[in-house]
This record gives C-alpha cells, structure tokens and sequence, in this order.
C-alpha cells in the first residue's frame, strides 16, 4: 500500500524550505535550526509539545486549540530523522538552483543568495494558510533562542539530542 506525506516528499520539502528562508531576515541560520523549523511547519499540531520559554509564551497560546488526534505522531523524533535525507537533498537541490550559497553548507549553515524567486513561485510561497502562518510565526519568534545548550532550541523541542552540544 503506498501512503503520501508532504513530510516525505523532496519538491515539498523545496517548497517549504524557501517559505522558511523567504521569511527570515537572517542571513545565515544553521541547518539543524531550519530542519527543525521544517519539522513543525510540516506538522504543525507538534507544535504545542515545544517547551516555550517564558518571553515567547503568548505564541504557545496559538497552539493551545483542541489538537487532532489523526495528526497526532507518536515518535516525532523517528519522523524528524526520517525527513533528513530528504531535507538536505532539497538544501542541495536549492544550491544547484541558485538560491542557497554552498560555501555556508561547508559550516553546517544555510545562507541565501541574492537570487529572485520566480514571481509565481513567490506568489504561492506567500499564500498560506493560518495554521502555517502561524508556524511561521513561531519560527520567527524562536530566530533569537539559542540553538545549543540546555535551554537552546534543541533541548525545547527533544527531536535533536542536546547532551553533549558544546555550550
């Protein structure tokens, strides 16, 4: 029996790692943050498991609505390594188009280029929903939280092992 998920499919991942980049105003963001991002805008119901620290906790009030239960993933964490094959295969793809630098890759960091986005495709990148509006929210609200440490990024959302980060 075949099953399709956008989680598991590479030109949606393409899709929603430039929604990602479109709307950050940093110039560079490490991949593991931008995997995490994915994560959540592709499951966003996952979202109200996200330890928020306290400055940021009037977005976890947008996650707080009654969850659905078919959305529900029971080991996110197997899920979020199942979707890195096809995330650094997009990171690579949007290399070759143009949009990502490679030399930022080489640092384990993602960077955009000065390259346009097709008009249409820029058109489309800005027509979401409310429910990845939000997420898109939240990611924006999470750029300035750090990445490592015990109260970095990875240790608020426990899909990333967070141990033995150097802090």
């Amino acid at each position: 029996m075949l099953i399709y998920h956008p989680a598991f499919d590479f030109y949606n991942c393409i899709f929603r790692l430039l929604q990602l980049l479109s709307n950050l105003k940093d110039d560079e963001i490490e991949i593991e943050r931008l995997r995490i991002w994915d994560f959540y805008l592709t499951f966003p119901n996952e979202a109200r498991h996200i330890s928020f620290p306290s400055d940021l906790l009037a977005l976890k009030k947008i996650f707080k609505d009654k969850p659905n239960s078919y959305e529900d993933l029971i080991d996110s964490r197997r899920i979020f390594e199942r979707m890195k094959p096809f995330q650094i295969t997009a990171i690579k793809t949007l290399i070759s188009y143009g949009f990502i630098e490679p030399e930022a890759l080489e640092n384990n960091f993602v960077k955009r280029t000065d390259k346009e986005i097709p008009e249409e495709l820029k058109k489309r990148i800005n027509d979401v929903k409310d429910e990845r509006q939000n997420i898109i929210k939240l990611v924006t609200g999470f750029v300035d939280l750090p990445l490592y440490g015990d109260r970095g990024l990875k240790y608020r959302t426990k899909l990333i092992d967070f141990k033995y980060d150097y802090k």
